[in-house]
């Protein structure tokens, strides 16, 4: 028989086959695949008769793989997840009612809220709509439109367009540098141990610990054991605004609270990371030079406004 021929013949029957073999019966793959366990089992007894070999032991209640089945099950498998990968990337997404953007609560409430009308006015014919959480997860490109991340825009999902990179330095309320330092300018790096400082949890991918950041100025620091770690960006803000102590802050996530007075910068002390924020997307996405022009457009002016204030 022509292999072309049998291959033609049998595609079909193979979408089946995978899907037999992950549901781990014929009458589960049925339910999966919206059709009758019958059904199911004529595609296999085709693909069977096509290959000429047994590709299931039917025993009571189950089937299992045969090595045969087995051998082409891996081949299929690592064939279809290439296809469906290819597909994702070349089919243009539909346009919903809403387009969702997904990043960090911090992120949400020092970045994007301030500036979340004017996102909306960007795109009238589509509601948009904010995916939080209280960790940087990084949000899957198959749950939201765009995620805001943060790292080095080596992620295998999608495109990542970088926003702008990062700069960590210590903050804390002016009543604070006062009582503690005379100011906010001219402070050694050490003199921070000597004082309370306030540590959000750490995760895989995050540079805000005051074990690195000291290192960075040749301090050795580990927290005590009783030390309390705030679960997000903006609970450890806040807690500096409150007068607790002094917190790590990002350079751009800070701006409301350092322009309104509520904290100040300990001057002189900011270490530049290599990560940075980007905002991810899916490949052809019909709404993504807007939206990535936008929010690059906002990063520019806040790096002028940040500059412009020194």
């Amino acid at each position: 028989m022509n292999l072309n021929w049998r291959m033609a013949k049998a595609l079909n029957h193979i979408a089946v086959f995978e899907v037999a073999v992950d549901q781990g019966s014929f009458t589960k793959a049925a339910e999966a695949l919206g059709t009758t366990q019958p059904s199911i089992s004529r595609h296999i007894s085709a693909l069977e008769g096509l290959l000429d070999v047994a590709l299931f032991k039917r025993l009571h209640h189950r089937v299992e793989l045969t090595s045969e089945g087995l051998e082409l099950y891996e081949a299929v498998k690592l064939g279809l997840d290439h296809i469906r990968r290819a597909v994702e990337q070349v089919a243009a997404p539909n346009i919903g009612d809403t387009l969702s953007v997904g990043c960090s609560y911090g992120f949400a409430h020092l970045w994007l809220m301030p500036r979340f009308s004017a996102l909306q006015k960007l795109i009238p014919d589509q509601e948009l709509r904010m995916v939080t959480s209280d960790s940087r997860t990084l949000f899957d490109l198959d749950e939201v439109d765009f995620s805001l991340r943060f790292g080095q825009g080596d992620w295998a999902d999608g495109v990542a367009k970088k926003l702008f990179s990062e700069e960590l330095f210590p903050v804390c309320s002016p009543e604070f540098a006062n009582e503690h330092f005379g100011s906010n300018k001219d402070i050694d790096p050490g003199d921070l141990t000597r004082v309370p400082l306030i540590h959000e949890r750490e995760e895989e991918f995050s540079w805000l610990t005051w074990n690195r950041w000291l290192a960075q100025h040749g301090v050795e620091f580990q927290p005590p054991d009783n030390t309390y770690y705030f679960d997000n960006y903006a609970m450890t803000l806040q807690a500096a605004m409150d007068g607790q102590g002094v917190a790590l802050a990002w350079l751009h996530l800070a701006e409301p609270p350092l322009n309104s007075g509520q904290l100040v910068e300990l001057r002189g002390l900011r270490v530049k990371t290599e990560s940075g924020y980007y905002l991810a997307f899916k490949r052809r996405h019909p709404k993504a030079e807007l939206i990535v022009n936008w929010f690059k457009d906002m990063a520019k002016r806040q790096e002028l406004t940040d500059r412009g204030g020194g």
